[in-house]
């Protein structure tokens, strides 16, 4: 990372980020052509896994098919950050991306695994009812094994100073 001083190291707000982010954007690339896709996921802390679904068919598919090597990327916006010169402004952000491989889950365990963590973030409220053969064939269920992932935050976080010194 080249701006060291915006990085986030610490693995808790790493992962602070990845639970609460609603979207993110899976990277693929096939053909030396470049795809993104934004889409719901959900990030596994007991497996450190992301999770994702999507339909059977389309060019995800496609290009996962061909390399199963992609890119995720996720980030919280706190706002705009004006200053008098327009060019000294800026946005308070922080972002994770994270790089690996993913595939296609075959094994219905897996899928009800995967989609019940899915159920779980975005639908808390709703019955925990048994996923259906019906609806596990109708929905691809993808899970990106992380093999890499930095973190960054603007503006550069504070350092800490000793209270005593005060």
């Amino acid at each position: 990372m080249r701006r060291k001083d915006k990085e986030i190291t610490d693995k808790n707000e790493i992962e602070e980020i990845l639970l609460a982010s609603m979207v993110g954007r899976l990277g693929t690339c096939a053909n030396e052509i470049p795809y993104i896709t934004p889409m719901n996921f959900t990030y596994d802390k007991e497996t450190s896994r992301i999770f994702l679904h999507c339909a059977n068919d389309g060019r995800k598919l496609d290009n996962i098919r061909i390399n199963p090597h992609v890119c995720f990327e996720v980030e919280e916006v706190g706002g705009v950050i004006l200053k008098q010169s327009t060019c000294a402004s800026s946005v308070a952000y922080r972002s994770v991306i994270l790089f690996g491989s993913i595939k296609i889950l075959s094994d219905i365990n897996a899928k009800n695994y995967a989609l019940r963590k899915l159920a779980d973030k975005y639908a808390p409220q709703n019955l925990k009812v048994p996923f259906t053969d019906t609806m596990l064939n109708k929905t691809n269920v993808l899970e990106i094994e992380i093999t890499e992932m930095t973190a960054k935050r603007s503006p550069v976080k504070p350092a800490v100073t000793d209270p005593a010194k005060k």
